[in-house]
């Protein structure tokens, strides 16, 4: 989808909430609607879009790095050290009846404050949804991106357990699987979870340095990004054999897994399916023990909507991406997830993630 195209989307929704412009600063909002994957730190980079124009205001040194597209897209307005870029940005928009301004929800408050601040007479809110909801519905081309990460990241596990974890320390682990991610083509930052034995308990463990032993249970949760957009799987890992409890509760989250795989359809909302899977493991006795929501959205976010967790009443759509990673963590012992990547089609999911159900095992 071309960036004209993404910005009259935008518009349609910014008719409906009845705004007259939308200011959006470095984020993954920017890099969707425009390419731009830069930072701006003290220096403002702002989109701004009216019904009938957009601006990209950025400081002047920076105009040559900005892609042809954007060039053809909107106007560009380079401010020098020594303009106030904000000040600018309103002798830009004085022309414009602007009343109501809607600002991206990542937008530092620092900047806001500044927009407010020159913007004193009219109305400046948070976007809210309008953005999140766009960027919830992917097209072919961020199905494709989506995809190719899962797959290049899979492949990274995979080459790490078969060259065996045993005798590792978490962090050597995690490092390990990063290189793998980066040499598959991925980009990637900071260190994969890794929890081994009762550290798999904790849902969110950081690796540390804690020796991974024979007879362990590994819960591994990482991914890769490519062309900006996650990857994001959990694996859980034997080390040497598998222990019989281990084999009875993975057993009940994969069963949960896949039961919510094959349900999940539009118009269904994530609270239903966050419910279905939620069921399967309460009727095993273990509800306590799954202590976090089903999924959420991903896609140039790790973490965006929409979010599979009871309380979301709002329906899914075909083209939504989220997580399915239903869990079950028993303190002191150990912790099982298994979660893939679901794109919601028409007539139902497609899970995305290139990795068997079968416990992997490893030396």
């Amino acid at each position: 989808m071309s960036i004209p195209e993404r910005f009259e989307r935008v518009r349609v929704e910014m008719e409906k909430r009845q705004a007259d412009c939308l200011v959006v600063s470095p984020s993954s909002d920017l890099r969707y609607l425009t390419g731009f994957c830069g930072i701006s730190l003290e220096r403002p980079v702002l989109l701004i879009l009216t019904m009938k124009r957009a601006w990209f205001i950025a400081p002047e040194f920076e105009k040559e790095n900005l892609s042809l597209q954007l060039k053809e897209s909107a106007i560009i307005v380079g401010w020098r050290e020594s303009e106030n870029p904000y000040k600018k940005t309103k002798k830009i928009l004085i022309e414009e009846d602007i009343q109501k301004i809607l600002v991206n929800n990542q937008m530092p408050a620092i900047m806001v404050y500044h927009l407010r601040n020159i913007f004193s007479e009219q109305k400046i809110i948070p976007a809210g949804g309008l953005l999140s909801d766009i960027r919830a519905i992917k097209n072919e081309e961020e199905y494709e991106y989506l995809k190719i990460a899962q797959k290049l990241s899979g492949n990274a596990l995979i080459r790490l357990i078969n060259e065996g974890i045993c005798g590792k320390t978490e962090l050597e682990t995690g490092r390990i699987l990063r290189e793998y991610l980066c040499q598959e083509g991925l980009e990637c930052s900071g260190i994969p979870l890794v929890a081994a034995g009762k550290n798999g308990a904790l849902p969110h463990h950081s690796a540390d340095h804690t020796i991974i032993c024979e007879g362990d249970s590994v819960i591994i949760d990482f991914g890769g990004c490519y062309q900006g957009y996650y990857a994001d799987i959990t694996r859980t890992v034997a080390v040497g054999n598998v222990q019989n409890e281990l084999k009875k509760i993975y057993d009940i989250v994969r069963r949960a897994n896949e039961y919510a795989a094959k349900h999940a359809k539009p118009g269904m909302t994530g609270e239903e399916l966050d419910m279905i899977a939620r069921n399967i493991i309460e009727q095993e006795g273990y509800g306590v023990y799954f202590t976090h929501r089903l999924g959420h959205g991903i896609g140039l976010d790790i973490h965006e909507e929409p979010y599979i967790v009871k309380g979301n009443n709002s329906s899914l759509h075909d083209g939504n991406v989220f997580s399915n990673e239903p869990g079950i963590y028993l303190p002191g012992k150990f912790g099982i997830r298994l979660e893939d990547v679901l794109f919601l089609r028409k007539d139902g999911a497609e899970c995305l993630t290139d990795l068997p159900h079968d416990i992997l095992i490893s030396n």
